[in-house]
Order: C-alpha cells, then sequence, then structure tokens
C-alpha cells in the first residue's frame, strides 16, 4: 500500500522485519496499538467503527426497503411475491439478532420503495417487533406516507379475508396491511 519493504515499515514502525512478515502472511495478529502503528508507518490512519451484531446476513428494514424497491421494479408476476417474501424473512433475521442488533435492523427511516403498501408495511413491521422485544417503536414509523388506504390484504385469495383479519397482529392492522400472524412464526 505504501510501496514499502518489510525491513522499512518495521524500522518505521518500531517493530521487527519478522513481525511485519508474520502480520503479512497472517502467522500472527498484530494488537489495535501496533495496528496503528503499522498504519502510520504507511501514511494511513485507523477508524474503528462499532456496530450492534446482527444475525449473519440480516438486512435491515432500510435496506429491505431498497431491496423491495428492486424486486416490484422488475418486471412479471412474481416481484410482488418476492418482495412479500422479504418481508416474511425480516422476522428470522429479527428473532436471531441480539437486542442492540434487534434495534439497529427497525431504528433507520427505510426510503420509500415506491409501494405505499409496502412503505406502510415496513412501519408496521417495526412497531410489532419493537413490541416484541420490549424495544420503543421508532418515531419514523407514525410519519405520514407509512399507512395504506383502502387497506392491503397480503393473501390475493379474498376467501381468507376474515381470517387474516382476525389474526393480523394490532401493529400490521394499525398501517392498513393485513397479514396472519403465522406467517411470521416459521420454525
Amino acid at each position: 500500500m505504501a510501496d514499502l519493504s518489510q525491513a522499512e515499515l518495521a524500522e518505521r514502525a518500531g517493530t521487527t522485519q519478522p513481525a511485519v512478515a508474520a502480520y503479512e502472511t497472517g502467522a500472527r495478529n498484530p494488537g489495535l496499538a501496533t495496528l496503528e502503528r503499522l498504519l502510520q508507518a504507511c501514511d494511513c490512519d485507523i477508524e474503528l467503527v462499532v456496530s450492534p451484531r446482527v444475525r449473519r446476513g440480516a438486512a435491515s428494514l432500510s435496506e429491505l426497503a431498497g431491496l423491495i424497491r428492486t424486486d416490484l421494479a422488475t418486471a412479471g408476476t412474481r416481484a410482488e411475491h418476492d418482495a412479500t417474501r422479504l418481508l416474511f424473512g425480516f422476522a428470522d433475521d429479527f428473532r436471531g439478532s441480539p437486542r442492540p442488533g434487534k434495534l439497529a435492523l427497525i431504528q433507520a427511516d427505510p426510503p420509500a420503495t415506491g409501494d405505499l403498501r409496502f412503505d406502510a408495511a415496513l412501519a408496521g413491521l417495526a412497531e410489532f417487533f419493537a413490541s416484541e422485544a420490549g424495544l420503543v417503536a421508532p418515531p419514523w414509523t407514525g410519519a405520514p406516507g407509512r399507512f395504506v388506504e383502502p387497506w392491503w390484504f397480503v393473501t390475493d385469495r379474498p376467501a381468507f379475508h376474515a381470517y387474516v383479519l382476525a389474526n393480523t397482529p394490532a401493529f400490521l392492522a394499525r398501517h392498513g396491511v393485513f397479514i396472519a400472524r403465522e406467517a411470521f412464526d416459521r420454525a
């Protein structure tokens, strides 16, 4: 990166050439102080970013909004179905994350998806899962554009609407989105 030999880097960083060689090959890992000296010797700064741990591969609601927007922009009959499946998958990611990670997954205000139904669903999910985890729902959930009328029954089978109406979590229903609770209780 800095076009230095191992010996030059070692001298600048106040360590030995064999130590630098071991760091480069991965045989040893430098401590934070040593890493900082090595980077400063290369005229680089180190910046630590601390972020809450979430389930591996989990997407926040904000990231999910972008994925939903992409799915909905795709032509075809499966586009809405694929976008809807992302909502269901969020349950596993949220529940599989520790408390600080859960908060991180719902905290940021998701950008518009291009479909008011999904924008409302994201807000309903944030409130539903916040309540389930004993967290305070983020303020963005009550913003204009986070409620849908007429109501959205995610199932396209009207025969199931009465069942879904009776079995939708109140936080989703408040936003005009009707999805039976068991859709989020997968094993």
